[in-house]
Order: structure tokens, then C-alpha cells, then sequence
């Protein structure tokens, strides 16, 4: 991925931000976003392979955690 990196010591009008930050010591990072990015590691658990078969669910098990934390989007 390349980047344009560069730092103002005073950071000019032209520069789309917003006022209270012009004509202050400023640092401008430019990423593409349309390159493909590094893959993001999964968050998704699973139980130690010894568990397999030895576990029972006691009731509604998905409503003991937000969605989120189940990995699922609203």
C-alpha cells in the first residue's frame, strides 16, 4: 500500500479540515482506499477441541451476549 505522509508547520486554507485546525503544526497521512487491505484476523472463538460432545446447552444461549459479541451484525 503507498502513502503520502507529509507535515505542515503551518497548515494552509486550501487543506480541506476544519478551521481550528488551520494555521497549526499538522501532519497529513493519504491511504487509497480502494486497494485491497491486509486481511483481518478472525474473532471467533471456538471451544477447546476436548469439549466435542461433552457439552449440553441449558436454554436460549444466543440472548446471553449482545450480538456483537456472538460475532453477528445487526
Amino acid at each position: 500500500m503507498s502513502a503520502i505522509h507529509q507535515i505542515y508547520e503551518d497548515a494552509p486554507e486550501f487543506i480541506p479540515i476544519p478551521k481550528s485546525m488551520q494555521h497549526h503544526r499538522l501532519e497529513v497521512v493519504l491511504m487509497p482506499l480502494d486497494e485491497a487491505s491486509p486481511a483481518k484476523p478472525s474473532r471467533k472463538r471456538t471451544p477447546p477441541p476436548h469439549f466435542a460432545g461433552r457439552v449440553k446447552e441449558l436454554g436460549d444461549v444466543m440472548n446471553t451476549l449482545s450480538a456483537e459479541d456472538w460475532g453477528l451484525t445487526e
